[in-house]
């Protein structure tokens, strides 16, 4: 093949190459134009209009709650609070709906988004109470949602309020223009779900405690509670609908319009709701109502000191600013009552309220038999923590006797090294029949020691009373000991104190005596004593180590002994009537009287002067 020849087959490949790519384009073109396109899911925003008082922000996903602030965007997950006296409005996706929250709510924005053409907005309402304002949804699909604990209303171009209580998690919603749904849904025995739903139109309210509280939520739908809706709606939302009366009215009259053709039709239509319109002076006596909603709900908030007659006058004013007709205008003094009995068939309004009070008398059953339940469970209760507190004496009881024994024991390893003088006079002392002996001269620094030279003996002890908190009576006393230092450490302690008639000691084992950090638990043992006497009472407590490795204790800075508890009324003083120590001084025992010129007693008054039956 020569020159020419190449070139031209090398043309004629590249073409193909080309013309294949050019193939492969066009039909990708073509495919992607036959293939119905995905409109990807969007989400809307929500917008702070306007706050007044305490409004915060929780973020979805967050934990950490921010100061909110005008104009401040909202997202699917946000949370909204309001504090006392505090409002917010929110504007939803450029106004497809306005909400306005009273005081002391909690609301979170649980769904805002747009797929596939169509609108959805959920807003939870976990507290509080909120005026909704939902302008005409555009499309057949879209739907915007009011779930609370109890119920989920739904609404279609419309005004309505609703209050949730924080507590008990039951609801009111009250209509003031358009139709609003409201279901519950129930799981049954078998698990399975089942929904309930009613319509309810202008004038009406619907309350519920529970969810399970009937299978017809049309029995718990009632003519508008004036005084009730005024009392949980806040001002600020009060305003907001009559703020509205214009947008309100002219719902409210395409209402009467529609059902005013369907009598001249004969075309009734059963829009599942309880309010009955079969003829023309009955839809007048509905119009009325309606005409008149707003003014009753002004004066109502006026008498209610909702408002005072001066902001009220520039609210009305701001109101009619808006309205055109002057006949639709707000005139407070031309306001006619609302009439409980429009829109109402009486036929139907008697199996109702039998069918309430079947329902009442049901719910009452319940109530009583839970409260049968409880009752039980409390003797059950009763019982139980009667055992448990008898267990308890048991054991106290044992270990009164295991720390008894300890402390006999202690003794009698300590007397094992004693004389029989010494014995004799420890029996003594312990019995309270021992009279001390005077400290024999040349040895007056250190009374009851044996050793000349023994440098002078000047420990010091201290008593501080202190009234126990949110006790009428009760007081502790703390017996300090600081000083006991060289010659002067311890083995054991027993101390005797003075008191009147008012004051007392019982063993309580909700309020013990609590040892100090002097003596170990592990290797001591104590014991605590009330006497009476003609003069008064003496407390005697004492105190003492013992064991193989127990050995005298060095005492420097003050360190608290024992922390006694008393009881007493009125001013009480206490005194030292007689300290002794015991120490170890190799084989032999000493008991040292401590000298109680330096001993002050202490006075304490409690928080009553009397108390009778003591």
């Amino acid at each position: 093949m020569d020159a020419g020849e190449e070139f031209s087959v090398g043309v004629t490949k590249k073409s193909f190459v080309a013309l294949f790519i050019s193939f492969c384009l066009v039909f990708s073109l073509v495919s992607a134009m036959l293939i119905k396109p995905v409109d990807a899911k969007t989400v809307r925003v929500a917008v702070i209009a306007a706050l007044s008082g305490d409004v915060t922000i929780k973020k979805g996903g967050g934990s950490k709650s921010y100061d909110a602030y005008e104009s401040m965007s909202l997202n699917q997950g946000d949370t909204v609070y309001t504090g006392a006296s505090s409002s917010v409005k929110l504007n939803l996706s450029n106004g497809d709906a306005d909400v306005t929250l009273g005081e002391n709510a909690e609301i979170n924005v649980s769904d805002l988004n747009t797929s596939n053409g169509n609108k959805k907005s959920k807003l939870k309402v976990w507290a509080g109470s909120l005026w909704v304002k939902v302008k005409s949804l555009a499309g057949s699909d879209d739907e915007f949602e009011v779930e609370t604990p109890t119920a989920v209303m739904g609404v279609r171009g419309t005004q309505f309020f609703v209050t949730v209580d924080p507590k008990t998690g039951a609801i009111k919603m009250a209509v003031g223009a358009g139709k609003v749904s409201a279901t519950t849904v129930t799981n049954g025995p078998d698990s399975t779900l089942t929904s309930s739903i009613t319509y309810l139109y202008p004038t009406q309210q619907i309350s519920l405690d529970a969810r399970d509280e009937t299978d017809d939520l049309s029995l718990k739908v009632d003519f508008l509670d004036l005084s009730d809706f005024i009392k949980d709606a806040s001002p600020e939302i009060i305003r907001e609908i009559i703020l509205n009366k214009a947008e309100i009215d002219k719902e409210n009259d395409a209402f009467i319009a529609k059902k005013k053709k369907e009598i001249e039709d004969g075309k009734l239509v059963d829009d599942k709701t309880s309010l009955s319109v079969k003829d023309q002076a009955e839809l007048d006596k509905v119009k009325q109502n309606l005409d008149n909603l707003i003014g009753n709900i002004a004066k109502k908030a006026l008498t209610e000191n909702k408002f005072d007659r001066e902001s009220l006058n520039k609210v009305i004013e701001q109101a009619n600013a808006k309205i055109d007709k002057q006949e639709k205008k707000l005139d407070l003094n031309n306001v006619k009552e609302l009439d409980e009995t429009a829109g109402v068939d009486a036929e139907k309004e008697k199996i109702k309220k039998d069918m309430l009070q079947k329902l009442e008398a049901e719910k009452l059953k319940k109530e009583l038999e839970e409260a049968k339940k409880q009752e039980e469970l409390k003797i059950k209760l009763a019982a139980a923590l009667k055992a448990l507190e008898e267990q308890k004496i048991k054991v106290l009881e044992a270990a009164k006797v295991v720390e008894e024994k300890a402390k006999a024991e202690a003794e009698a390893k300590l007397k094992e090294s004693y004389t029989d003088k010494e014995k004799k006079d420890f029996d003594d002392k312990k019995n309270g029949t021992n009279t001390p002996a005077p400290a024999s001269e040349g040895n007056s620094g250190n009374p009851g020691g044996t050793d000349s030279g023994t440098p002078v003996f000047n420990p010091s002890v201290s008593l501080k009373a202190t009234a126990i908190p949110g006790s009428l009576s009760g007081f502790n006393l703390d017996i300090n000991l600081s000083n006991f230092v060289g010659a002067n450490d311890i083995y054991g302690v027993e101390v005797h104190l003075l008191y009147g008639g008012n004051t007392y000691y019982y063993d309580n084992p909700n309020s013990p005596i609590i040892n100090g950090i002097i003596f170990k638990p592990e290797n001591s043992a104590n014991h605590i004593k009330e006497y009476q006497s003609s003069t008064g009472k003496e407390l005697v407590y004492a105190v003492t180590n013992f064991g193989s490795t127990s050995g005298n204790i060095t005492v420097t800075s003050a360190q608290k002994l024992v922390t006694i508890p008393l009881q007493g009324t009125g001013e009480q003083t206490i005194s030292v009537g007689k300290i002794v120590i015991v120490r170890k001084n190799g084989s032999t025992v000493q008991n040292i009287e401590i000298p109680l010129a330096s001993i002050l007693p202490v006075t304490i008054t409690t928080e009553v002067t009397e108390v009778s039956g003591i």
